[in-house]
C-alpha cells in the first residue's frame, strides 16, 4: 500500500484538461452575468431586463410593475489544442418584488465558484521500484464548489437617486481526487472542502447627469466581505481502489471501515473578495441605448491551503465592456429587445502568466403576456490567452432565462 506522502510527492500534474481551464485556479472560476437578460451586454449594474432594470442591481428594481420569478441555465463550450469540453449549469434563480415603485426585495441563489476541471498524464511514465520497472499515469479532479444564498433590498431616495444592497452567504463544498494509476491499479487520494462566509453588495443610482437634455443613468456597486470566506478540509486515508468506482467502500484496500478518520483543519479568510463597478447608460433615441461598464476586482484573502491544481490563484481581475441595447416599446406589438457588445479582461494571476480575454456578446429578449413575461437568450464568444498549460483557449457560452411576472400587494376592488 502506498502512503499518502508518496502519492503526494507522485502528483505533479501533467498536461490534458478536460473543462473550463479557469477552473484550475484557486478555488475554481466565478459565474459572470448570472442572469441571461445581461449575458447579450457583458455587464451587470446597468439596464438589461427592461430599459430600466437590471436584475443584477437592486437599486433598479423599484421600476419594476410586477414580481418576478427568473431562472436562469447556461452552456458553455471550451476548446483548446485538439480538446472540447461542454458543462451545463443553473446560474440563477432568483424572485424580486417591488412594492409601491418605492422599495423592492429579493431571494436568489446562484453558484459562486465552480471547480469541474480534470488533468490527466497524456502518456505513460516508468520508473525502477525494488529492480522492476512500474508504469503510471496521473489523473487530477476537482468538482463542486460554494453557491450563494441572496437576500436584496432596494429603496428609491428621490426622483433621481436610488440605492440597493445584497447579503450574500456562502455555503457548499467541493470534491478532489488524485488517481494513481501503477500497472493498471487504481491508487486514490481524496479530499473535500467546506466553504462558509458573507458578503455585502452596495449599490447607488442616479439619473442627475444630462446630455443634450437627456438624462444619464450612472451607477456604482461595490462588493465587501462582511466574513472572509473560510474552508474547511478534510483529507481521507490513500486507498487502492480494487472495483474501480472512484468511491472508497468495503471491496476496497484498506476497506472503507479499516480506514483512518480524516484529517480536519480549518483556514480562515481564505478569499477576501473586494470589488468596484462603475456604469454608465445613455438613451441617445427612443429605448436605443449606449452602455459602458467597468469592473475592478481583487481577492486578498491568505490561501494557505494548497487546493489549486496549478501553482497560482486568480488575485485581480479588470474589465471593460460596451453595449448597444434595443428596447422593446412596453404594451405594444414590440416584443424583442437586441443587444450586442464587446468586452476586455485582464486577470492578475499569483505566481503565473497574467491572463488576458477579449470578446463579443449577444442577446435577444422576447416578452409576451400582459405581466411582462419575458425569455431571454445569450450568447458569448471569447478567447483567452496566457493560461497555463495549454495558453490559448476558446469560449462558446450560451444562456436561457425565463421571467414570469405577476401582480403583487394590490388590494382588490370589492364589487
Amino acid at each position: 500500500m502506498w502512503s499518502r506522502n508518496f502519492l503526494l510527492a507522485l502528483f505533479f500534474i501533467s498536461t490534458l484538461f478536460s473543462q473550463n481551464s479557469m477552473s484550475g485556479y484557486g478555488y475554481g472560476s466565478s459565474l459572470e452575468n448570472t442572469d441571461a437578460a445581461s449575458s447579450g451586454v457583458s455587464n451587470s449594474l446597468l439596464p438589461s431586463f427592461k430599459s430600466n432594470v437590471s436584475l443584477s442591481n437592486p437599486s433598479t428594481w423599484h421600476n419594476l410593475l410586477f414580481t418576478y420569478l427568473n431562472t436562469s441555465i447556461d452552456v458553455q463550450n471550451a476548446n483548446f489544442q485538439s480538446q472540447s469540453s461542454n458543462n451545463f449549469s443553473l446560474s440563477t434563480m432568483k424572485l424580486v418584488i417591488p412594492w409601491k415603485q418605492k422599495m423592492s426585495f429579493g431571494v436568489a441563489f446562484e453558484p459562486y465558484l465552480f471547480r469541474e476541471v480534470t488533468i490527466t498524464d497524456s502518456t505513460m511514465t516508468a520508473f525502477n521500484f525494488n529492480d522492476e520497472d512500474l508504469f503510471y499515469t496521473r489523473m487530477n479532479s476537482s468538482s463542486g464548489g460554494p453557491s450563494l444564498g441572496q437576500l436584496s433590498f432596494g429603496y428609491k431616495l428621490n426622483e433621481f437617486d436610488s440605492v440597493g444592497s445584497t447579503l450574500s452567504i456562502i455555503f457548499g463544498s467541493s470534491r478532489a481526487t488524485r488517481t494513481l494509476t501503477i500497472d493498471n491499479e487504481n491508487h486514490l487520494l481524496q479530499s473535500r472542502d467546506y466553504f462558509s462566509g458573507a458578503m455585502m453588495d452596495l449599490f447607488y443610482s442616479t439619473k442627475r447627469l444630462k446630455i443634450k437634455e437627456k438624462p444619464v443613468f450612472l451607477s456604482i456597486g461595490f462588493e465587501l466581505p462582511v466574513r472572509g470566506i473560510n474552508v474547511e478540509n478534510d483529507s481521507y486515508q490513500a486507498f487502492l481502489d480494487l472495483n474501480d468506482n472512484n468511491y472508497h467502500d468495503t471491496n476496497d484496500f484498506p476497506d472503507v471501515g479499516q480506514a483512518l478518520l480524516p484529517s480536519t483543519q480549518k483556514y480562515d479568510n481564505e478569499l477576501q473578495i473586494n470589488s468596484y463597478t462603475l456604469g454608465a447608460d445613455y438613451e441617445f433615441s427612443p429605448r436605443k441605448h449606449i452602455q459602458v461598464e467597468v469592473l475592478n476586482w481583487k481577492d486578498s484573502g491568505n490561501h494557505n491551503l494548497n487546493s489549486s491544481l496549478f501553482n497560482g490563484y486568480i488575485e485581480s481581475k479588470n474589465k471593460l465592456s460596451i453595449a448597444y441595447m434595443k428596447f422593446a416599446q412596453p404594451f405594444s406589438r414590440d416584443r424583442y429587445n437586441f443587444k450586442g457588445s464587446f468586452f476586455i479582461q485582464n486577470y492578475g494571476v499569483k505566481n503565473l502568466e497574467n491572463i488576458n480575454e477579449v470578446g463579443l456578446g449577444l442577446g435577444v429578449g422576447v416578452n409576451f403576456g400582459i405581466t411582462g413575461n419575458q425569455i431571454d437568450f445569450g450568447y458569448k464568444f471569447s478567447k483567452r490567452s496566457g493560461l497555463h498549460l495549454i495558453d490559448k483557449e476558446t469560449l462558446h457560452t450560451f444562456n436561457v432565462g425565463v421571467s414570469i411576472g405577476d401582480l403583487w400587494f394590490v388590494k382588490r376592488r370589492e364589487i
